[in-house]
C-alpha cells in the first residue's frame, strides 16, 4: 500500500510541479522591451507565451484616396490602385452639395459632377 501511495505522490509531483511553478517562475525570467508601436511597415504588437516569444505585424494598406477639381464637370484620376467596375468608391463633393457620380475602371476613376467644384474620393475596396 506504501508502493502505491509513493507512486501517487511522486506522479504529482511531476505532473502538477511544473503547472504550478511555470507562472511563478515566469515573473522572474527576464523579459525584453517590446517593439515601438507604429513601424514603416504599420503597427506592431509583441506576443509572449511561457513557450517563447513571437512578433505579429499587422499592416495596414494605405486606402486609395484623395481630391480632383472638375473641368466643365467631369475629371479623370489616372491611378493603378483603381483595378476594375468591381472596386467601391466613395465620392463627395467638399465645395457645395451637388450630386456627384464616380465610376471606377481599370487604372482610372470617372468622376461627374457639377461645373469646377472639388470632389474628394477614396476606394473601400
Amino acid at each position: 500500500m506504501d508502493t502505491k501511495r509513493l507512486i501517487l505522490y511522486l506522479a504529482a509531483i511531476v505532473i502538477l510541479g511544473p503547472l504550478i511553478l511555470a507562472p511563478i517562475a515566469y515573473r522572474w525570467l527576464p523579459h525584453s522591451n517590446p517593439p515601438p508601436i507604429g513601424t514603416l511597415n504599420g503597427p506592431s504588437i509583441n506576443v509572449t507565451n511561457a513557450m517563447g516569444g513571437a512578433n505579429v505585424n499587422v499592416v495596414i494598406p494605405i486606402p486609395c484616396a484623395g481630391k480632383v477639381s472638375l473641368a466643365q464637370g467631369s475629371a479623370t484620376v489616372n491611378d493603378s490602385c483603381f483595378t476594375g467596375d468591381t472596386n467601391i468608391v466613395i465620392c463627395s463633393d467638399v465645395t457645395a452639395a451637388n450630386p456627384v457620380r464616380c465610376a471606377p475602371e481599370k487604372g482610372s476613376l470617372a468622376v461627374a459632377g457639377h461645373a469646377t467644384d472639388t470632389i474628394a474620393y477614396a476606394r473601400v475596396k
